[in-house]
């Protein structure tokens, strides 16, 4: 019987799909496998992962609560797992929580900010200096004796043909080419982290200049964290752009990701929704730490807004902005993206 072991990644979506790699090195090695990850919205993407078991969202409904706490620990013992990998960052309370649940074996990271909660791990590796999180991931694989090559666990899955189907099948509704490559926009990100997101006057400029250059409309992946941003960067651009203005769910955009050519996203989840598919990807980055993030692997490039105080979260707890200067992301131009477009098309 093969060995049952837990993948934990309590975080956002991105970070649950650079889990992904750990998942399958230990499927390659036996284990069944299954991935708690944070929100019910990722589940339905996470389940299309070949070498994933089953998906279980910490904040759903039915876990919520003390009471939901309760179900969710009563859950995780009935399913015996032998062995709990936390991808990284992973989190003090993830740690306690895990080994409330009586998984015998508990391997994550030791840094500074888990502290003490670093002691319910049965094996505490030490972080590596500027490491991706994928990379610090695939660090704990090869501590299992796992395979741990990125080169081939990386990009992980694609959408099914049912999926693709789908997508197309709403483009041409919609009037846009569904047998041509587009240009897809990513213009949101965590929502209590707006700095993130590049102007949308500036997605509406780079569409033009890749119009103009390379022939390719482009497709705006907003979704409900974005309402109307959409409709605002097709009504600024005066080349063809289509808003799908928060149609379908997360699998819904994930397959017409499958119908771009490029990707150029802020750094959120579905820009390494995209890089996990194999897209190439440009990610402009500002608060936060590209080196942690950024698309991984040779079809991502960054652009990175050189500022000061970045990563934001140094500045302790973060209630927004506290400097008077405008939108760190202002500076990076639509020129400087489209060059690192160009370097992915040419």
């Amino acid at each position: 019987m093969a060995n049952a072991a837990l993948v934990v990644s309590l975080q956002g979506i991105g970070n649950a799909l650079l889990a992904l790699p750990l998942a399958n090195a230990l499927r390659q090695g036996g284990h069944d496998v299954d991935l708690l990850t944070l929100s019910p919205r990722a589940v339905p993407v996470l389940a299309h992962a070949p070498f994933v078991r089953d998906v279980i969202a910490a904040d759903d409904a039915s876990y919520t609560g003390w009471r939901g706490r309760l179900r969710l620990l009563a859950e995780l013992r009935r399913r015996h797992y032998d062995t709990a990998v936390f991808s990284f960052p992973s989190g003090a309370n993830a740690y306690r929580l895990i080994r409330a649940a009586g998984i015998p074996a508990r391997i994550g990271h030791r840094y500074a900010e888990v502290g003490r909660a670093a002691g319910n791990l049965t094996a505490a590796l030490p972080t590596m200096r500027r490491a991706h999180d994928l990379e610090h991931n695939l660090q704990l694989a090869e501590h299992l004796g796992l395979p741990h090559d990125p080169a081939a666990l990386w990009p992980v899955f694609f959408p099914s043909a049912r999926l693709q189907d789908k997508a197309r099948n709403y483009l041409a509704e919609h009037g846009v080419d569904p047998l041509q490559l587009h240009l897809g926009l990513h213009t949101g990100c965590d929502g209590r982290w707006v700095e993130k997101r590049w102007p949308e006057h500036h997605f509406a400029r780079l569409a033009e200049l890749v119009y103009e250059k390379h022939g390719l409309s482009a497709v705006v992946l907003d979704g409900p964290g974005e309402p109307g941003s959409g409709r605002r960067v097709a009504q600024l651009a005066r080349t063809p752009v289509h808003a799908l203005d928060g149609w379908g769910d997360l699998t819904d955009a994930w397959a017409l990701i499958a119908c771009c050519k490029i990707v150029v996203s802020n750094d959120s989840g579905l820009m390494n929704l995209a890089a996990a598919s194999g897209v190439p990807t440009v990610a402009v980055f500002g608060p936060s730490e590209a080196h942690r993030t950024r698309p991984f692997g040779p079809r991502g490039r960054i652009v990175v807004a050189q500022r000061p105080c970045a990563p934001c979260f140094d500045l302790g707890d973060y209630s927004g902005c506290p400097y008077p200067h405008s939108h760190c992301l202002n500076a990076v131009t639509p020129e400087s993206v489209l060059a690192a477009v160009e370097e992915l098309l040419n």
